[in-house]
């Protein structure tokens, strides 16, 4: 558990109400002495409607202004997902009339699936994953709508060096709305890894539809599951919703989850170090159940766990203070070793890895 009382709070507000028992968040509650700093940890990391609703159920006395702030907080995030969930309704609609399917990634599928409401998951932009060779008509549906293409630096800078490069993938591209703000990321394989994904033919066999989304497609839970951990750990779990969405996960489909098609994917993607970590994280800091066998199934070696604890200290991440590692999960051939050595020694598939690697020093 943390030991800053107002992260350690804020976690336990997080956490489903039998995992944190009132009496637990008051006396939590009592530890605190900042309002405004759990505040800010709670619109920092997504989970004010969660705070709030522990308050509630806890008769935690939270001061006026704090619940002013966190009122205004979830207000906020509210509506910027109602625009964006317009915004999505839209392009959906667009790309459907022009036969693009579209898997739609993370907060409005979460939102409709595994959180009790939508105010429980807010989000700041739309994550869409297309297919590669239905790309530039994708382009053209979000120009076409008023989206221009704003700069994404790892994708500029491969984009820059395709015509040398003969390893690595495309990462995403981002458009933002002339009119509203609303950011919107276009993918071609929904891990970002900077590699040829292994699995994405098996993906966009076993996507589902989105409930209240017609047309539109989402992950089937296994393939959310490996995403959901890859994205989270790419960030270094710098929100502790990332870690609610594999705590609703795991539990929405506890007895339905096919585990060994999880681990399957993860390991022929390269990232069942990265699933271990994420669920391992899950456990520790909001008690998901069930989890102790699949965690165990995908337990790297005594080395990498040394590796991870040092990239990714747990004190950090329990006290809410996570850091993003951009070059240690993905592969970023355009930035020559330095950005493809660390993720070579921390991720699987080391054979492709080593072969872009070589391949790369062979061109100089």
């Amino acid at each position: 558990m943390a030991r800053d009382p107002h992260a350690r709070f804020v976690i336990l507000c997080t956490r489903e109400p039998e995992a944190a028992p009132p009496s637990a968040v008051r006396w939590a509650a009592e530890k605190v002495c900042d309002w405004t700093t759990v505040v800010e940890i709670a619109a920092r990391h997504r989970v004010a409607a969660f705070v709030e609703e522990a308050c509630t159920r806890g008769a935690v006395p939270l001061p006026a202004v704090a619940r002013d702030r966190l009122d205004a907080t979830t207000l906020r995030t509210v509506a910027h997902a109602l625009m964006l969930d317009a915004e999505l309704t839209r392009l959906n609609e667009a790309l459907a009339a022009r036969e693009i399917p579209v898997i739609v990634l993370k907060g409005p599928v979460l939102a409709r699936t595994i959180y009790p409401r939508l105010s429980a998951r807010p989000y700041s932009d739309l994550d869409l994953v297309v297919r590669i060779e239905q790309a530039d008509a994708a382009v053209a549906v979000l120009t076409g709508l008023g989206y221009r293409e704003v700069p994404y630096e790892a994708e500029e800078a491969r984009r820059a060096l395709a015509s040398t490069l003969t390893c690595g993938a495309a990462y995403h591209r981002q458009f933002v709305h002339e009119r509203n703000g609303a950011l919107v990321e276009v993918h071609l394989d929904p891990l970002q890894l900077g590699l040829q994904p292994v699995c994405e033919a098996e993906r966009w066999q076993r996507a589902l539809p989105v409930p209240g989304l017609p047309g539109a497609l989402m992950l089937a839970p296994e393939d959310q599951l490996v995403q959901l951990a890859v994205h989270a750990h790419k960030h270094g779990f710098e929100r502790l919703i990332w870690v609610k969405d594999l705590d609703l996960l795991l539990r929405a489909y506890r007895t339905t989850l096919n585990q060994d098609l999880a681990v399957r994917v993860a390991r022929q993607e390269g990232v069942a170090a990265s699933l271990w970590l994420a669920i391992r994280l899950a456990r520790s800091l909001l008690r998901t159940p069930g989890t102790a066998a699949l965690e165990a199934r995908l337990r790297p070696s005594p080395v990498l766990r040394f590796l991870y604890g040092l990239v990714w200290p747990t004190h950090r991440t329990y006290n809410l203070r996570g850091r993003m590692r951009r070059r240690a999960v993905q592969f970023h051939a355009a930035e020559s070793l330095r950005g493809m050595v660390p993720s070579f020694v921390l991720f699987g598939r080391r054979r492709d890895r080593a072969q872009a690697i070589l391949s790369h020093l062979l061109q100089r």
